[in-house]
């Protein structure tokens, strides 16, 4: 499973939803299963952390530019590790 593109497909439905994004502070792994199915738990708890912390980070409105900062960051990489290939 690409964990990246489900929690940018999560952060995209919470933008345009305000019942989800009270959902999902309510309830993160209920709303997480609702869009992505069921996932086994670490997985469950990466997308919950990942969204938990583009949404701190930036708000709702402004992660985009950060979502790959806070993926990366989750799964143990850094942004910077591809270009350091020197």
């Amino acid at each position: 499973m690409d964990i990246k593109a489900e929690v940018e497909k999560i952060i995209a439905q919470i933008t345009k939803d305000g019942n989800l994004k009270e959902k999902f502070m309510k309830d993160p792994a209920g709303a997480v299963k609702g869009i992505v199915g069921e996932v086994d738990k670490d997985t469950l708890n990466k997308i919950i952390e990942a969204v938990k912390a583009a949404v701190a980070k930036e708000g709702v409105s402004g992660i985009g530019d950060k979502l790959k900062d806070v993926v990366g960051g989750l799964l143990g990489g850094k942004k910077d590790d591809a270009k350091k290939e020197d």
